[in-house]
């Protein structure tokens, strides 16, 4: 399936939530910060618009984020 905004496309809120994080933590920088459910697809998207997503506050208040940031850049460092 294709959407007409050409972004990447998850099947579940929750599989969006998932690729926001993993966006996050291979780039660090990116300013995506939310998901939608898209009115033309009808599927999920990450986006940098709207509030913060609340799963993506909550690794960043705990140290999740940070800690899988630390672990992604070592691993790439030694791979």
């Amino acid at each position: 399936m294709k959407c007409s905004t050409r972004k990447k496309i998850y099947y579940s809120e929750k599989e969006a939530e998932d690729g926001l994080f993993q966006t996050k933590v291979i780039f660090p920088s990116n300013n995506a910060g939310a998901v939608y459910q898209c009115g033309d697809c009808g599927q999920w998207h990450v986006t940098s618009r709207g509030p913060m997503s609340k799963s993506l506050k909550e690794a960043m208040d705990s140290g999740k984020l940070a800690e899988a940031i630390k672990r992604y850049e070592m691993e790439q460092r030694y791979k």
